[in-house]
């Protein structure tokens, strides 16, 4: 049984989305949010010290769905080319998410970066995903030994965001992004 807190913080996430949605990432206001959840918008910052920490939650929250969604994948016979699997179907499940686009609109991308770079909540929630499967992949030999989990999540994220955020810089061809991170991205993951 969730708190009184958590029951509150529960609901400004679940009124949050569909504000973003409709006002978008730039221009939403935790006013907004607080008339959506029906509470006083002095509550909110009960919860969450501002805007920033709100979009983050969020985030997280819809990252830890997606991680649901990616079981299966992850759970594959560990190998290199399951590996590049898992990237691609994170980048595809992140680009369906309902605030996929106007997190990563091009003027508000750079301040995502920030933000998601900077926060720690993200970082653990990235892990709990990232390090079983890093670890099964090192007991398997996949995955170089002396791989640092924390530097190569942060370097997946970064190689993820930049690809979401930039879809048509590097290719516009699916199967050429495939190659790009197999031997590019995947590759420095490797035991050799």
């Amino acid at each position: 049984m969730q708190s009184g807190d958590s029951v509150t913080r529960t609901r400004i996430l679940r009124a949050a989305r569909p504000v973003v949605e409709r006002f978008t990432v730039s221009k939403f206001s935790m006013e907004d949010v607080a008339r959506a959840a029906g509470i006083a918008r002095q509550t909110i910052y009960k919860h969450f010290s501002g805007k920033d920490d709100l979009l983050i939650a969020m985030y997280i929250e819809q990252l830890q769905e997606m991680n649901e969604n990616l079981r299966d994948v992850a759970a594959g016979t560990p190998s290199p080319e399951q590996l590049v699997t898992i990237f691609i179907e994170e980048l595809r499940a992140a680009q369906e998410f309902p605030l996929f686009d106007s997190m990563l609109e091009p003027t508000i991308a750079p301040r995502m970066a920030e933000m998601v770079f900077r926060s720690e909540a993200m970082f653990h929630a990235r892990n709990e995903f990232w390090f079983p499967v890093l670890r099964r992949y090192l007991n398997e030999g996949v995955i170089a030994r002396d791989l640092d989990f924390s530097a190569a999540v942060r370097w997946i994220t970064y190689q993820e965001f930049w690809f979401l955020t930039h879809p048509t810089v590097l290719t516009t061809n699916p199967e050429e992004r495939v190659e790009y991170v197999r031997n590019f991205i995947v590759r420095a993951l490797l035991a050799r």
